[in-house]
Protein backbone atom coordinates (compact mmCIF):
# COMPACT_ATOMS: atom_id res chain seq x y z
CA UNK A 1 0.00 0.00 0.00
CA UNK A 2 2.50 2.32 0.54
CA UNK A 3 4.59 1.97 -2.10
CA UNK A 4 1.48 2.38 -4.26
CA UNK A 5 0.95 6.11 -2.84
CA UNK A 6 4.91 6.68 -3.13
CA UNK A 7 4.75 5.66 -6.76
CA UNK A 8 1.41 7.43 -7.69
CA UNK A 9 3.43 10.83 -5.59
CA UNK A 10 6.24 10.46 -8.44
CA UNK A 11 4.38 10.25 -10.78
CA UNK A 12 1.92 13.15 -10.10
CA UNK A 13 5.52 15.34 -9.41
CA UNK A 14 6.92 14.02 -12.84
CA UNK A 15 3.75 15.23 -14.62
CA UNK A 16 3.69 18.34 -12.71
CA UNK A 17 7.12 18.96 -13.98
CA UNK A 18 6.57 18.07 -17.84
CA UNK A 19 3.12 20.02 -18.16
CA UNK A 20 5.54 23.11 -17.09
CA UNK A 21 8.66 23.01 -18.42
CA UNK A 22 7.06 21.12 -22.24
CA UNK A 23 7.46 23.36 -25.36
CA UNK A 24 5.16 24.83 -27.22
CA UNK A 25 3.18 24.56 -30.30
CA UNK A 26 3.95 20.67 -31.02
CA UNK A 27 7.85 21.14 -30.40
CA UNK A 28 8.21 24.29 -32.08
CA UNK A 29 10.10 26.76 -30.37
CA UNK A 30 8.26 29.90 -29.04
CA UNK A 31 8.52 33.24 -31.26
CA UNK A 32 10.32 35.99 -29.47
CA UNK A 33 8.65 39.21 -29.84
CA UNK A 34 10.47 42.43 -31.30
CA UNK A 35 9.85 45.77 -31.38
CA UNK A 36 11.50 47.97 -33.65
CA UNK A 37 13.13 50.98 -31.85
CA UNK A 38 13.15 54.30 -34.12
CA UNK A 39 15.30 57.33 -33.98
CA UNK A 40 11.99 59.49 -32.34
CA UNK A 41 12.11 56.44 -29.55
CA UNK A 42 15.35 56.71 -29.22
CA UNK A 43 15.74 60.21 -28.30
CA UNK A 44 12.67 60.24 -26.13
CA UNK A 45 14.29 57.77 -24.02
CA UNK A 46 18.05 58.03 -24.30
CA UNK A 47 18.03 62.17 -24.60
CA UNK A 48 19.25 63.34 -28.68
CA UNK A 49 22.04 61.11 -30.25
CA UNK A 50 24.97 63.15 -31.41
CA UNK A 51 25.30 62.83 -35.08
CA UNK A 52 29.38 62.47 -34.55
CA UNK A 53 28.33 58.75 -34.11
CA UNK A 54 27.15 58.71 -37.77
CA UNK A 55 28.72 57.46 -40.77
CA UNK A 56 31.62 60.54 -41.68
CA UNK A 57 31.93 60.69 -45.07
CA UNK A 58 36.13 61.75 -45.63
CA UNK A 59 36.61 63.71 -48.90
CA UNK A 60 40.53 64.42 -49.55
CA UNK A 61 41.01 68.49 -50.05
CA UNK A 62 41.85 69.02 -53.46
CA UNK A 63 44.61 71.43 -53.67
CA UNK A 64 45.47 74.25 -56.07
CA UNK A 65 49.17 74.04 -57.51
CA UNK A 66 51.50 76.43 -56.15
CA UNK A 67 53.93 78.16 -58.00
CA UNK A 68 57.37 78.14 -56.65
CA UNK A 69 58.42 81.59 -56.87
CA UNK A 70 61.53 83.32 -55.54
CA UNK A 71 60.82 84.83 -51.71
CA UNK A 72 63.05 87.97 -53.21
CA UNK A 73 59.73 88.54 -55.61
CA UNK A 74 57.95 89.51 -52.66
CA UNK A 75 59.92 92.40 -51.71
CA UNK A 76 59.59 96.16 -53.54
CA UNK A 77 62.25 96.40 -56.00
CA UNK A 78 63.48 98.95 -58.47
CA UNK A 79 66.16 99.35 -60.99
CA UNK A 80 68.65 101.51 -59.38
CA UNK A 81 72.61 101.30 -60.47
CA UNK A 82 74.57 100.37 -57.40
CA UNK A 83 77.63 103.13 -58.34
CA UNK A 84 74.19 105.54 -58.34
CA UNK A 85 72.66 104.67 -54.97
CA UNK A 86 76.46 104.90 -53.32
CA UNK A 87 76.92 107.74 -54.81
CA UNK A 88 73.47 109.53 -53.94
CA UNK A 89 74.43 108.23 -50.02
CA UNK A 90 78.08 109.66 -49.83
CA UNK A 91 76.56 112.91 -51.38
CA UNK A 92 74.31 112.97 -48.35
CA UNK A 93 77.50 112.02 -45.87
CA UNK A 94 78.96 115.62 -47.45
CA UNK A 95 81.43 113.69 -50.10
CA UNK A 96 80.77 114.30 -53.91
CA UNK A 97 81.80 111.74 -56.11
CA UNK A 98 81.06 111.45 -59.97
CA UNK A 99 78.51 108.89 -60.44
CA UNK A 100 79.44 105.50 -63.35
CA UNK A 101 76.96 105.82 -66.07
CA UNK A 102 78.27 102.67 -67.38
CA UNK A 103 77.70 100.53 -64.10
CA UNK A 104 74.86 98.64 -65.64
CA UNK A 105 77.09 97.33 -68.48
CA UNK A 106 74.01 96.42 -71.10
CA UNK A 107 72.84 100.20 -72.07
CA UNK A 108 74.86 101.39 -75.14
CA UNK A 109 73.41 104.84 -75.59
CA UNK A 110 73.64 105.55 -71.85
CA UNK A 111 77.60 104.69 -72.65
CA UNK A 112 77.24 106.63 -75.39
CA UNK A 113 76.23 109.91 -74.05
CA UNK A 114 79.01 109.50 -70.99
CA UNK A 115 81.32 109.39 -73.59
CA UNK A 116 80.18 112.73 -75.63
CA UNK A 117 80.23 114.73 -72.42
CA UNK A 118 83.12 113.29 -71.55
CA UNK A 119 84.60 114.68 -74.18
CA UNK A 120 83.09 118.12 -74.12
CA UNK A 121 84.48 118.22 -70.74
CA UNK A 122 87.88 117.48 -71.80
CA UNK A 123 87.70 120.41 -74.31
CA UNK A 124 85.81 123.00 -72.15
CA UNK A 125 87.27 122.20 -68.55
CA UNK A 126 83.91 121.57 -67.00
CA UNK A 127 82.49 118.34 -66.00
CA UNK A 128 78.88 116.68 -66.96
CA UNK A 129 77.16 114.03 -65.97
CA UNK A 130 74.60 112.07 -68.08
CA UNK A 131 72.08 112.41 -65.54
CA UNK A 132 72.29 116.21 -65.74
CA UNK A 133 71.86 116.57 -61.58
CA UNK A 134 74.53 116.13 -59.33
CA UNK A 135 74.51 112.80 -56.67
CA UNK A 136 72.58 113.63 -53.73
CA UNK A 137 70.65 111.34 -51.22
CA UNK A 138 66.53 111.26 -52.30
CA UNK A 139 65.28 107.94 -52.04
CA UNK A 140 63.82 106.13 -48.97
CA UNK A 141 66.67 103.43 -48.52
CA UNK A 142 69.70 106.40 -49.60
CA UNK A 143 68.10 108.33 -46.69
CA UNK A 144 67.71 105.56 -44.17
CA UNK A 145 71.81 104.27 -45.09
CA UNK A 146 72.45 107.67 -44.57
CA UNK A 147 70.90 108.68 -40.91
CA UNK A 148 72.49 105.44 -39.79
CA UNK A 149 76.14 105.96 -41.03
CA UNK A 150 75.85 109.58 -39.65
CA UNK A 151 74.70 107.96 -36.34
CA UNK A 152 77.72 105.69 -35.91
CA UNK A 153 76.06 102.57 -36.69
CA UNK A 154 77.43 99.35 -37.28
CA UNK A 155 76.97 97.05 -40.16
CA UNK A 156 74.62 94.63 -38.17
CA UNK A 157 72.35 97.40 -37.07
CA UNK A 158 72.50 98.60 -40.50
CA UNK A 159 71.71 95.51 -41.91
CA UNK A 160 68.97 94.96 -39.72
CA UNK A 161 67.46 98.01 -40.12
CA UNK A 162 67.14 97.73 -43.72
CA UNK A 163 65.91 94.79 -43.96
CA UNK A 164 62.93 95.52 -41.56
CA UNK A 165 62.28 98.51 -43.41
CA UNK A 166 62.22 96.91 -47.00
CA UNK A 167 59.74 93.65 -45.74
CA UNK A 168 57.47 96.68 -44.16
CA UNK A 169 57.24 97.48 -47.41
CA UNK A 170 58.99 101.13 -46.48
CA UNK A 171 61.65 101.77 -48.73
CA UNK A 172 62.40 100.27 -51.94
CA UNK A 173 65.74 98.63 -52.70
CA UNK A 174 67.97 97.59 -56.14
CA UNK A 175 66.19 94.12 -57.69
CA UNK A 176 70.45 93.25 -57.92
CA UNK A 177 70.63 93.71 -54.08
CA UNK A 178 67.56 90.75 -52.92
CA UNK A 179 69.21 86.79 -51.81
CA UNK A 180 67.88 84.03 -52.56
CA UNK A 181 66.05 84.27 -48.80
CA UNK A 182 64.66 87.41 -49.86
CA UNK A 183 66.39 89.57 -48.09
CA UNK A 184 68.59 92.55 -48.51
CA UNK A 185 72.24 92.06 -49.03
CA UNK A 186 73.14 95.22 -47.30
CA UNK A 187 77.27 93.79 -47.19
CA UNK A 188 76.87 94.02 -51.12
CA UNK A 189 75.37 97.66 -50.56
CA UNK A 190 78.12 98.97 -47.67
CA UNK A 191 80.92 97.60 -49.75
CA UNK A 192 80.10 99.85 -52.61
CA UNK A 193 79.73 102.79 -50.92
CA UNK A 194 83.19 102.05 -49.41
CA UNK A 195 84.68 101.22 -52.93
CA UNK A 196 83.43 104.65 -54.20
CA UNK A 197 84.96 106.59 -51.74
CA UNK A 198 88.18 105.35 -52.19
CA UNK A 199 88.06 105.29 -55.87
CA UNK A 200 86.82 109.22 -54.96
CA UNK A 201 90.18 109.67 -52.74
CA UNK A 202 92.05 108.04 -55.56
CA UNK A 203 92.12 104.59 -54.97
CA UNK A 204 92.74 102.22 -57.67
CA UNK A 205 89.30 99.90 -59.26
CA UNK A 206 88.44 96.94 -57.46
CA UNK A 207 90.51 93.85 -59.10
CA UNK A 208 88.79 90.92 -61.25
CA UNK A 209 89.15 87.94 -59.09
CA UNK A 210 90.42 84.61 -61.18
CA UNK A 211 87.68 82.04 -59.63
CA UNK A 212 88.32 78.90 -60.98
CA UNK A 213 87.28 76.81 -57.18
CA UNK A 214 85.61 77.16 -54.39
CA UNK A 215 81.93 76.21 -53.00
CA UNK A 216 79.55 75.79 -55.75
CA UNK A 217 81.66 76.94 -58.53
CA UNK A 218 82.11 74.24 -61.33
CA UNK A 219 84.90 75.03 -64.70
CA UNK A 220 84.42 73.73 -67.76
CA UNK A 221 87.05 73.45 -70.31
CA UNK A 222 86.20 72.61 -74.35
CA UNK A 223 88.86 71.68 -76.56
CA UNK A 224 88.11 73.84 -80.01
CA UNK A 225 90.37 73.20 -83.07
CA UNK A 226 92.66 75.98 -82.26
CA UNK A 227 92.06 76.53 -78.77
CA UNK A 228 90.71 75.41 -75.36
CA UNK A 229 87.86 77.64 -74.22
CA UNK A 230 86.84 78.06 -70.96
CA UNK A 231 83.38 78.38 -69.37
CA UNK A 232 82.22 78.33 -65.52
CA UNK A 233 78.85 77.97 -63.92
CA UNK A 234 77.78 78.96 -59.99
CA UNK A 235 75.04 77.25 -58.40
CA UNK A 236 73.68 79.48 -55.88
CA UNK A 237 74.12 79.33 -52.55
CA UNK A 238 72.19 80.57 -49.42
CA UNK A 239 72.11 84.61 -48.36
CA UNK A 240 73.55 84.82 -52.44
CA UNK A 241 72.61 87.98 -54.45
CA UNK A 242 72.82 88.79 -58.26
CA UNK A 243 75.06 91.64 -57.08
CA UNK A 244 77.21 89.39 -54.61
CA UNK A 245 77.75 86.92 -57.44
CA UNK A 246 78.96 89.54 -60.15
CA UNK A 247 81.30 90.84 -56.97
CA UNK A 248 82.68 87.65 -56.49
CA UNK A 249 83.25 86.55 -60.04
CA UNK A 250 84.40 90.17 -61.29
CA UNK A 251 85.56 92.26 -58.32
CA UNK A 252 82.51 94.63 -59.37
CA UNK A 253 78.94 94.84 -58.46
CA UNK A 254 78.09 96.79 -61.35
CA UNK A 255 79.09 93.64 -63.88
CA UNK A 256 76.10 91.95 -62.45
CA UNK A 257 74.90 93.24 -66.34
CA UNK A 258 77.05 90.43 -67.77
CA UNK A 259 75.29 87.20 -65.48
CA UNK A 260 71.89 88.43 -65.61
CA UNK A 261 71.82 88.43 -69.65
CA UNK A 262 73.60 85.07 -70.17
CA UNK A 263 70.85 83.74 -67.74
CA UNK A 264 67.97 85.47 -68.88
CA UNK A 265 65.84 81.72 -69.53
CA UNK A 266 66.02 80.85 -65.98
CA UNK A 267 65.83 84.36 -64.30
CA UNK A 268 63.00 86.71 -65.32
CA UNK A 269 64.40 89.63 -63.24
CA UNK A 270 67.55 90.07 -61.57
CA UNK A 271 65.48 89.37 -57.86
CA UNK A 272 64.37 86.46 -59.07
CA UNK A 273 67.34 84.45 -58.35
CA UNK A 274 66.92 81.03 -55.82
CA UNK A 275 69.10 78.55 -53.84
CA UNK A 276 70.02 75.56 -56.53
CA UNK A 277 69.79 77.43 -59.50
CA UNK A 278 73.06 76.60 -61.88
CA UNK A 279 73.91 79.98 -63.65
CA UNK A 280 76.57 80.44 -66.31
CA UNK A 281 78.84 83.10 -65.54
CA UNK A 282 80.31 84.98 -69.25
CA UNK A 283 84.37 85.51 -68.68
CA UNK A 284 85.70 88.71 -68.80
Amino acid sequence: MIRSVVGLFIFAVLLCGYIVLRPSDNGRPAAVETTEVTRAQTDSILGPVPDAIAPIEVVAAVQAPVRNTAPGLALTTDRSQMDETAANVLAGLGLNVERNQTAGDSDEMLEMTASVLSGIGAITGQTFNASGKPPAAESALELLVVQALKEGQNDAYINTLVNEAAKAGEISVPDILVTSEGDVDTAVLLNSIITQAQIAAGGAEPAVPNVTSGEGVEVRVVQRATEAEQYRFYTVNKGDSLGSIAVKFYGNVNKFGRIFEANRQILSSPNAIQVGQRLSIPNV
